[in-house]
């Protein structure tokens, strides 16, 4: 039936675009670069002057519009010069467009909503991830994404995206398209893909076009950028997780170039460092760090041909060693490896092809090694696990466009894959066992046909047929797909679309662990494919010629023969017979509301997002067999984001997330349960054990909180681009859940054995991983374009202002003042005076401090920070237990420059100054202390705009006696400030 309706509907189409076709018209088609570095320009609306013929860009940067003859296009982009081409009175056409840059469009704060009228996409570039602050102060692309509507995290600081109710392994990611496999760093708190070198993100949270599949629930599509043809240039940056640069020029043959970028992590070194240094006096060193490289190589023979070949290779590691006599060794390391080439051709003015063979790597390694050695004999062991995922893969497809109303897209994809979901070895084992790898082949043809009627109707009916086969099993899988836009008014539509999909290998990880334990196992006869159907309906329009858009979506999603880890199960390390640990099957439905507000351009810009959903599993052998909520459904989801230019050159930006509590299992019982062994007297004993109800049957508190982002650029004494951003995660210092655990008192073990008769009363208690957390973090950019035009124009402003002052009377300096100035200190303090002896925590405390300069030598700003305080439950009249507890701090402070009154210098490198701060500290209780102090401080500039500060401050701090209900512990009132300090006008 579906074929019959396809072949109708097609004919149809047809035969009405042959009669339109009568006319007189000429196909022009082309790509739309950078006139400055050559890039490719993604999303440029083309459009025939006079009409509402238009169309956008693809990824690509290529173009094909059917217009009149002797007729017009009108080129316009955001930040650049729009641009008339005529066409005359030829034939069908290829254009290579230009585009040159506006520097004022370029300054506006400006969000892109052109090419979006689709609900079931959402469009993302390196702007406006830069704009959103987020943990560790350097952009992140997923944690971007997770603000819209749809997409949310899997936990608290994850980069692993849920989206619309599916699982983390359902979506598929491609880095110029070619699917990346593993796409988290720091065991899921960063995501791979270095910002530096991305173009443009096409996230598909539904409808997907025929050339997407092998995922049920998302596609992100990466685009990376081009290396400049002209000239070369790059940059450099630091924040509290890693180093990165970017570097970027032609790379020696004619219309080619290159680019390159790298990043890693500092402390894997330092944490070594710091552990074989006199004063850690430990034996064994442990040290965690990442890294990963991308690169890129473009050649451009002639307008019609582009050649690029891609690089990127990225490792996370965990490493243990002991450094006494035994040698021991044990290490965890997991990563991607990928190689790829694409090649894009315009065949006529009406085809376009693109070709892409690539190679990806997975692999997961743990290895344990020891040593022992006596004086006459030694033994060594060694044992180590595998987990591995290859894929090679071939995608080449066409778009042609047949008329003014009908444009088609189809292509092939095939993909070889060898998949060892579990390898181990233990040296002790005289017969290893060699595991064979689970092969599979998958192919795919596809096909869209776009038809645009009268430019209301725009229908897009489309198909896949994909295989899969491996060893005792073949799939055959046809996968009907429908999306539909109905321009009703110049400003609005509706859309309609459906697809099925298909997933021929399943994901399977345990939460919780910086280690990686990421495993993909392949359908087979005992793992079914997954399949999955998708409905969506939705609304789009915009306001106010464009300054406000919005959107409106609903979505229904079911989910089949779904696979997890059985009851009791957490990974497959180990066992040989892995696949008894998977339990298959499952059924999933998510269904959901989804809103999205935004405004566009203006000194204010942002959006507001809120979903509504409901998400079930439903497996034979989980919770009875009956229905339970996903382990990650949140039915509501609410996200604001706020992005203000406060000066040209400053911009701040704030981020508000609301969540409904993850669901739990409930404890409703405990029970003794006796021992399989003896104790250490060899007598019996009980032990006990907790008594679950219904899966997921319970819900943690709910979540939210507040991050805040400032982003300063200037330019520095070399004239090089520089950008400071500072950002504060969780500003309130919400303690949000991770999740819950029992326990018979506050000392946070998650561990609480009892047995015999000593059984005291339980009670729920979480764990909270992300207080408040100030970062900072530094870019700069080495460009000599952009380096010598800004000397050129530096030196014209000098002559001017000589030519000014020599024409306005003289006047006498008052010297140097902070007036304007604003300065932001990163503050670690510690306790101090005769007190601090009694205090074994020293009271230490994190401030982040934000001042401005209201007079010459007067300025006056907030603090914010987070400390631990020691507290104490009384479990018995004669017994206490200890825990620490956090609490935040925060106030106002003022501070009198003394300097600028006997210095006559501008630009200060040295600050001298009183303060006074007045303020309070609040702890999880949610109990208050005034707290006030007076000081002095001094701050050294090593750079313009950089420098080292310290303070000692006298007053009135928050102070516990050392010992419950006694008044052991001297107070302190003195406490010494150090850190880093910015400032800048």
């Amino acid at each position: 039936m579906m074929w019959r309706i396809i072949l109708n509907s097609t004919g149809f189409f047809l035969l009405l675009s042959l009669c339109v076709n009568a006319q007189q018209k000429v196909n022009v088609s082309g790509f739309v670069k950078d006139r400055d570095n050559g890039e490719r320009l993604i999303g440029t609306h083309i459009s025939e002057t006079g009409t509402t013929n238009g169309t956008a860009s693809d990824y690509n940067g290529y173009f094909s519009l059917v217009v009149k003859k002797n007729s017009a296009l009108n080129i316009s982009y955001i930040g650049y010069d729009d641009q008339v081409v005529n066409l005359g009175k030829g034939n069908d056409t290829i254009l290579e467009i230009a585009l040159s840059r506006n520097i004022e469009q370029l300054s506006e704060v400006t969000i892109n909503a052109e090419r979006k009228r689709n609900t079931n996409i959402t469009t993302l570039d390196y702007a406006q991830m830069t704009q959103i602050p987020s943990l560790g102060g350097k952009p992140d692309v997923i944690k971007a994404l997770q603000l819209l509507p749809g997409i949310s995290s899997q936990k608290e600081g994850s980069s692993l995206m849920i989206v619309r109710g599916g699982d983390p392994g359902q979506n598929l990611y491609l880095f110029d398209n070619v699917p990346v496999i593993y796409v988290n760093h720091l065991g899921g708190f960063m995501s791979v893909f270095n910002p530096g070198i991305i173009n443009n993100i096409d996230v598909y949270k539904g409808g997907f076009p025929s050339r997407y599949g092998g995922r049920l629930s998302s596609v992100m599509d990466i685009t990376q950028r081009e290396g400049d043809y002209s000239t070369y240039k790059g940059s450099f940056g630091a924040g509290i997780t890693d180093l990165s640069f970017n570097f970027e020029g032609p790379a020696g043959i004619k219309n080619s170039s290159f680019i390159v970028g790298a990043r890693k992590t500092l402390f894997d070194p330092l944490m070594a460092l710091i552990q074989l240094s006199p004063a850690a006096s430990g034996d064994y060193i442990l040290a965690y760090g990442f890294h990963d490289f991308n690169g890129k190589l473009s050649w451009k023979p002639d307008k019609k041909k582009s050649l690029s070949l891609n690089l990127y290779q990225g490792d996370d590691y965990l490493n243990y060693w002991s450094l006494n006599k035994e040698k021991y060794r044990m290490g965890d390391i997991w990563g991607n490896w990928l190689i790829s080439a694409k090649y894009n051709a315009i065949l006529s003015s009406r085809l376009f092809s693109s070709s892409t063979l690539s190679f990806t790597r997975y692999r997961l390694k743990q290895f344990m090694k020891y040593t022992i050695q006596d004086q006459d004999t030694s033994a060594a062991y060694r044992e180590s696990y595998k987990s591995a995922v290859r894929d090679l893969s071939f995608r080449s497809g066409m778009k042609f466009t047949a008329s003014e109303s009908w444009f088609i897209e189809f292509g092939i994809q095939c993909s070889f894959l060898s998949m060892i979901p579990n390898e181990s070895n233990v040296s002790t084992n005289p017969a290893q066992h060699v595991t064979k790898p689970v092969n599979s082949f998958e192919s795919a043809i596809y096909a869209d046909n776009k038809f645009i009627l009268k430019d209301r109707l725009s229908i897009t009916p489309g198909f896949r047929i994909s295989t899969h086969l491996t060893s005792g099993f073949s799939d055959l899988s046809f996968e009907p797909r429908l999306n539909a836009d109905i321009l009703f008014t110049k400003n609005h539509s509706i859309s309609f679309s459906y697809m099925k999909v298909s997933q021929y290998s399943h994901l399977v990880f345990t939460t919780g662990s910086i280690m990686n334990n990421e495993v993909w196992i392949p359908a087979g006869k005992n793992i079914p494919p997954a399949k999955s159907d998708q409905v969506t309906a939705g609304w789009n329009g915009s306001f106010m010629n464009g300054k406000f858009s919005s959107e409106i979506s609903f979505y229904y999603k079911d989910m089949d023969n779904l696979s997890t880890y059985k009851d009791g199960y957490t990974s497959l390390m180990g066992d040989g017979n892995w696949i008894t640990k998977v339990e298959t099957g499952g059924k999933g439905r998510s269904v959901g509301v989804e809103l999205l507000v935004r405004k566009n351009y203006g000194n204010w810009t942002g959006f507001i997002s809120y979903v509504r959903s409901k998400t079930t599993r439903q497996f034979q052998n989980i919770n009875g067999g009956n229905q339970y909520l996903f382990d990650y459904n949140r039915p509501n989801n609410l996200s604001v984001n706020l992005n203000r230019r406060i000066k040209e050159n400053l911009n701040l930006n704030l981020v508000w997330v609301y969540q409904s509590g993850l669901p739990y299992t409930e404890a409703i019982g405990r029970q003794y349960i006796p021992s399989l062994i003896n104790d250490i007297d060899g007598n019996d004993f009980y032990y006990e054990g907790l008594i679950y109800g219904e899966r997921n049957g319970a819900r943690m508190k709910d979540y939210h909180r507040l991050d805040v982002g400032l982003t300063w650029t200037h330019y520095n004494r070399r004239n090089n681009k520089v950008d400071w951003n500072f950002s504060i995660y969780n500003l309130y210092n919400r303690h949000n859940p991770v999740f819950y655990y029992y326990n018979s008192d506050k000392s946070g073990s998650l561990q609480n054995p009892q047995w015999n008769h000593d059984f005291r009363p339980l009670s729920l208690y979480q764990l909270s991983l992300f207080p408040l957390i100030p970062s900072i973090s530094y870019k700069v950019y080495f460009d000599p374009d952009e380096r010598r035009a800004r000397k050129a124009s530096e030196q014209a402003n000098t002559l001017q202002k000589s030519d000014d002052l020599q024409n306005s009377p003289s006047f006498a300096s008052g010297g140097s003042n902070i007036k304007d100035r604003w300065n932001i200190k990163a503050d670690y303090s510690v306790s101090a005076g005769p007190g601090a002896k009694y205090d074994p925590y020293k009271d230490r405390r994190y401030y982040l401090e934000l001042n401005y300069g209201i007079l010459d030598y007067v300025e006056a700003g907030l603090y914010g920070g987070y400390t631990r305080i020691q507290m104490w439950e009384q479990i018995s009249p004669t017994g206490s237990v200890g825990y620490r507890t956090g609490a935040y701090i925060y106030g106002v402070n003022c501070n009198f420059q003394l300097l600028p009154l006997v210095i006559k210098k501008d630009d200060l490198r040295f600050d001298l100054y009183i303060s006074g701060k007045l303020g309070g500290l609040t702890l999880n209780s949610k109990k208050s202390y005034e707290e006030h102090s007076v000081g002095a401080g001094a701050t050294l500039y090593l750079f313009r705009h950089l420098g080292f500060f310290g303070e000692y401050y006298h007053g009135k701090f928050y102070n516990k006696p050392l010992l419950p209900s006694s008044g052991f512990g001297k107070s302190y009132k003195n406490k010494i400030n150090f850190g880093i300090a910015v400032k800048f006008k």
